[in-house]
């Protein structure tokens, strides 16, 4: 294992050491997995270092200091996640072990698989319990023993009606665990994940779950009219409160440290019974339902009114009571049509009379009260309305004076500002001078060296020049004088040689034996074989011939070479000779041949 960058790994692990940061996150900076670089530093504790994990799928090894103002602890934390396998796991626990090495201030190397285990608290146990080194904190919870809580009866001296609970049997003492300075400012633990773990597992990791779940009672059936007529108020004093008593109270928790004392259970006697209802029954409205059951009859005097069945507060669960007395209190409504109206006309006129000066009245008293209330309203709008205005005003007041301030402020720093403006503005104009100056003693140089190389280029341009007039020269020459000897001679070995010759319809360079007889020119393979292989008139069929710089660069690289431009729809033809001397017969020969 080696750091990628040994000097920032240390410079941050120094400033952890000097509290200026308090923790610091290296990762694996190579696909081999065997080189640990810098990944993060930071200063707001174990939130900050979850939220600088790139990917929660690989390894990371980090240092922490605690958030503690007092002897604060120091801990290597190796996060491996299930994920990954088992070699990997193994290489990363054994460079957890040699990054302990480099940080010799840690006190503990805490390896952890989630990062809902990565929190304070469980940070703190890690630190304080030095031997559960390389383990996850859930490995430093301990499970509380079974506590009894069945009770029991006293021996025959106690009293019958006293349960007392057997003493409750305390749990094994824990083991010591080493201390530490009292610290401030503890943190809270934070609880991460809270899906993957419950409240029990969080908060009282001794406490046993239920193995065997009470079946739910299943639901009263019935229709809506039996839930109605079920509804019925039932009073303190009925026999139903005297069927069972309830329970006795269970044990609290506390009982766990603390000695039980017997529990007394006294059997009081009912409340005496109610006075017997008085048979008149009193108009009055009920606010439920389930007070009443109507019941229709049909056989008194075949009318469809209903009637309404009382039942006394008291229900009558014994025989020896007298029986259910009945009320029919005709009911108002969309059942029963009003029978109380009086026959009189004359009575009828003033009994609307009588209610139309009661709707006067209290039409005219609404009118009142609502004017009375709206003075009231009026008197505590205008009251809010100038309270508003007295707090708008010291409002005001405040602001004007904030403003007045603030303004005075920014007058004082846009003068600092102006006077930092000025004395940069100085400092860029002296800048800008240096440099235009420098810049124009660069052109100047630059200039100069410009017009030395135009007047290189031109020179070497106008030797060029010169060079190729006189190469022409001598070209036009050497062709004149082989054309001369042609004239002069017209022997056979003047117009005859070998060539090399890429047509139009050749893909590769062909080497011939070629004839001139007349203005006609013979290529054959050989001189012993001279078999026809093409023919061309010149005559007149000649545009011109031309060397490798007037246009056929790709036979620069080719000795002696130079190209025949036909006059009709035939491509040029490339040739080179054997020599230079070859070459020029031969342009003599197609000079002479072509009429050029």
């Amino acid at each position: 294992m080696a750091l990628n960058d040994p000097a920032a790994v240390m410079a941050a692990y120094s400033s952890i050491i000097d509290n200026k940061n308090n923790w610091l996150l290296l990762e694996y900076v190579s696909g081999t997995f065997d080189e640990l670089g810098l990944h993060s530093y930071g200063n707001d504790g174990l939130e900050e270092l979850k939220t600088k994990l790139p990917d929660v799928d690989e390894v990371f090894i980090a240092f922490y200091r605690e958030e503690r103002d007092v002897d604060p602890g120091y801990i290597i934390i190796n996060y491996v996640p299930p994920c990954i396998s088992s070699v990997r796991r193994a290489r990363a626990l054994v460079h957890a072990r040699r990054v302990g090495a480099l940080f010799k201030k840690h006190q503990i190397i805490f390896t952890i698989d989630s990062l809902s285990l990565l929190t304070s608290n469980n940070v703190h146990q890690a630190i304080i319990n030095l031997d559960n080194a390389f383990s996850s904190p859930t490995s430093l919870q301990t499970t509380a023993s079974p506590i009894s809580t069945s009770p029991t009866k006293l021996p025959s001296e106690t009293n019958k009606d006293d349960l007392v609970f057997d003493p409750v049997q305390s749990p094994p003492p824990r083991p010591l665990q080493p201390m530490r300075a009292p610290t401030q400012n503890v943190s809270k633990p934070v609880i991460h994940d809270m899906v993957r773990r419950s409240f029990t597992a969080t908060y009282a990791p001794g406490v046993q779950p239920p193995s065997v779940v009470p079946p739910v009672p299943p639901l009263p059936k019935g229709s809506l009219f039996t839930h109605l007529l079920r509804r019925k108020k039932r009073s303190d004093d009925s026999p139903d409160a005297e069927d069972g008593l309830p329970p006795p109270t269970p044990p609290k928790d506390n009982g766990v440290f603390q000695t039980p004392q017997p529990v007394a259970v006294s059997y009081s006697q009912p409340p005496p019974p109610l006075p017997p209802m008085d048979r008149a029954v009193r108009r009055q409205r009920s606010h439920s339902m389930s007070e009443f059951a109507v019941i229709s009859h049909n056989y008194v005097e075949r009318h469809s009114d209903d009637i309404v069945v009382v039942e006394p507060a008291e229900k009558e669960r014994t025989h020896n009571k007298e029986p259910t007395q009945l009320y029919r209190i005709p009911l108002r409504g969309k059942w029963s049509n009003e029978t109380t109206l009086p026959s009189d006309p004359a009575e009828r006129v003033q009994r609307r009379r009588e209610l139309q000066k009661h709707r006067e009245r209290e039409e005219r008293e609404a009118l009142e009260e609502e004017e009375a209330r709206q003075r009231q309203l009026k008197l505590q709008k205008e009251a809010l309305a100038r309270q508003e205005r007295e707090e708008e005003q010291r409002r005001k007041e405040q602001v004007e004076a904030e403003i007045r301030r603030i303004t005075a402020e920014r007058r004082r720093r846009e003068q600092v500002e102006r006077d930092e403006d000025e004395r940069k503005h100085r400092e860029l104009e002296e800048r800008k001078r240096l440099d235009r100056d420098r810049r124009m003693e660069e052109h100047r140089r630059l200039e100069i060296w410009r017009l030395e190389q135009a007047r290189n280029a031109e020179e070497a341009a106008r030797k060029a020049q010169e060079a190729r007039r006189l190469e022409e020269a001598e070209r036009r020459r050497k062709i004149q004088q082989a054309e001369a000897k042609i004239t002069q001679t017209k022997t056979q070995t003047a117009l005859t040689g070998w060539v090399t010759i890429l047509a139009q319809d050749s893909l590769s360079w062909k080497r011939r034996w070629y004839k001139f007889v007349g203005t006609t020119m013979f290529l054959h393979r050989s001189p012993k074989d001279l078999t026809t292989l093409g023919q061309v008139n010149l005559r007149g069929n000649i545009r011109a011939l031309k060397e490798w710089n007037q246009g056929y660069d790709d036979l620069e690289a080719i000795a002696f070479s130079f190209v025949v431009e036909f006059k009709d729809e035939r491509d040029h033809w490339s040739m080179y000779a054997d020599s230079e001397e070859e070459k020029y017969k031969l342009l003599g020969l197609l000079k002479v041949a072509g009429g050029l």
